[in-house]
């Protein structure tokens, strides 16, 4: 029996409009040379790493398949002070797109950036950023150590990303010829009452009412106002706490170490007043608020300790 006419044609067409509305991609190729360099290769496309590969093998060959487009390679080694980009390079639909050999030549420098990223997770990554630039990356290794060599004395941003999870960022002085450590901890986002992880920020209230025995009015607000700050404080505490470092722990359990707490109750010490009102029984009422990451946040009171 055969097939009728309309049928196969009403195939054809169904075919031709789905390859018509999958992605068109294309592949990006290339060698970085000394073979078996350690590089990371990264295609950027207005502003934003859109794919990531390793330069794999002792061939150190590397593949990276990309929607068609105009893309900014960007080939960075531990070995190398500064990345290596390559501007403009054309991605067509269905072809493949040869880089020259990438050289990776080692930094004129002698001093050593190394350290943990806590997690170690497998996505993990580090980047070294110095007056704004990206100079190097880096994948951390599955016991989440990463290394930099070779790099100049000057003052840099240690960057640790890892998808899902906060990134950890910190200012770190680099001495001539020296090795300095650096290490990171990645707080995995999740649900938490007092953490705005969009905005880095954990935010409590705290209320205090006036005292009946006060001297005057003044004594009074001034005492209700000191009593609202403790309360914000102690609710602050209570969110860190809460706040996970991994799959089943959480900061409360690190508390138990005498270190982790006094550190953590100076941290909330360090608070920011983002508002204050009275209300309507004359209590007082102020939101506090403390930096989740960045250079002065919670995962870097963690990381300093470990």
């Amino acid at each position: 029996m055969g097939i009728p006419v309309k049928l196969i044609f009403f195939l054809a067409l169904v075919l031709s409009s789905t390859a018509l509305s999958a992605p068109q991609e294309g592949v990006v190729e290339g060698t970085v040379e000394p073979s078996g360099a350690s590089a990371q290769v990264s295609a950027v496309r207005e502003g934003t790493s859109v794919a990531t590969v390793q330069a794999g093998g002792k061939d150190g060959k590397f593949r990276l398949p990309l929607a068609a487009g105009t893309y900014t390679i960007m080939v960075s080694a531990p070995v190398s002070s500064f990345p290596i980009r390559l501007e403009n390079v054309m991605v067509k639909p269905g072809e493949s797109t040869v880089l020259p050999s990438v050289l990776i030549v080692p930094g004129s420098g002698k001093a050593v950036l190394a350290g943990r990223v806590t997690p170690p997770l497998p996505d993990g990554e580090v980047k070294l950023i110095r007056e704004g630039q990206e100079r190097a990356a880096s994948r951390i290794d599955r016991e989440g150590r990463y290394e930099f060599r070779n790099l100049a004395a000057g003052r840099y941003e240690v960057q640790a990303t890892a998808p899902g999870h906060a990134p950890d960022v910190a200012p770190v002085t680099i001495p001539e010829n020296q090795r300095v450590r650096q290490n990171a901890v990645l707080l995995p986002i999740v649900a938490t009452d007092g953490v705005d992880w969009a905005a880095g920020k954990i935010r409590a209230a705290g209320v205090g009412s006036r005292p009946t025995d006060a001297a005057n009015a003044a004594s009074a607000r001034a005492m209700a106002q000191r009593a609202a700050f403790a309360d914000g404080q102690r609710n602050l505490l209570r969110i860190i706490e809460q706040i996970k470092i991994d799959g089943g722990r959480s900061i409360g359990s690190l508390m138990t170490d005498g270190k982790y707490s006094e550190r953590i109750q100076g941290f909330v010490k360090g608070y920011t007043v983002v508002s204050e009102r009275e209300l309507g029984d004359g209590r007082i009422e102020v939101m506090l608020e403390l930096p989740l990451t960045g250079p002065s946040g919670l995962s870097r009171v963690i990381a300093d300790q470990r």
